[in-house]
């Protein structure tokens, strides 16, 4: 009797726990995920963009959405959410340098780059000075002479537009 008992209750509390871990770490995670879709739907709403093919973070201005996508005629954009200004900004993917010129012009720095993300510096008070129209950006980080580095390039332009090395003291 107290096998059958252990055989039926072992499953059940099973069942039980793990169906309370997996409420947890919804419940953690949904407010991700509601402020992903709501930059998804404003830059659907708000864009040329009608159909979303990739999505990234860029956090080096403040937290942005970036998307990329295509409009109904089959023209590629990007689109940059800004959550604190509640706005978007689009540029034309053909308007955007690729990732490996950017790259390349990075190693010509001498950097070992380590990642290239595309974002978006948003005309604000706290911008800075070249970034006062408005600027998409690329922000490379990478090594350069054993310290952890950020160059920013102008994404159309492929200007250095900021470099950034962390010394150790």
């Amino acid at each position: 009797m107290k096998r059958k008992v252990w055989w039926i209750s072992v499953p059940i509390a099973t069942v039980v726990i793990g169906t309370g871990c997996l409420m947890y770490f919804w419940n953690l995670l949904t407010p991700y995920w509601q402020a992903e879709q709501r930059a998804a739907e404003y830059v659907l709403n708000h864009t040329p963009i009608d159909r979303l093919e990739s999505y990234s973070v860029f956090t080096a201005d403040g937290v942005e959405d970036v998307f990329r996508g295509q409009d109904q005629f089959g023209r590629s954009w990007y689109a940059f959410y800004v959550p604190q200004l509640d706005r978007s900004f689009v540029l034309p993917a053909s308007a955007v340098l690729p990732e490996r010129e950017i790259a390349q012009r990075a190693a010509a720095y001498g950097m070992q780059v380590e990642s290239i993300v595309l974002g978006y510096v948003a005309n604000t008070n706290a911008s800075a000075s070249w970034a006062k129209a408005g600027t998409a950006v690329y922000e490379v980080t990478g090594r350069s002479h054993g310290h952890l580095a950020f160059l920013y390039f102008n994404a159309s332009t492929g200007q250095l537009l900021w470099k950034y090395a962390l010394v150790s003291s």
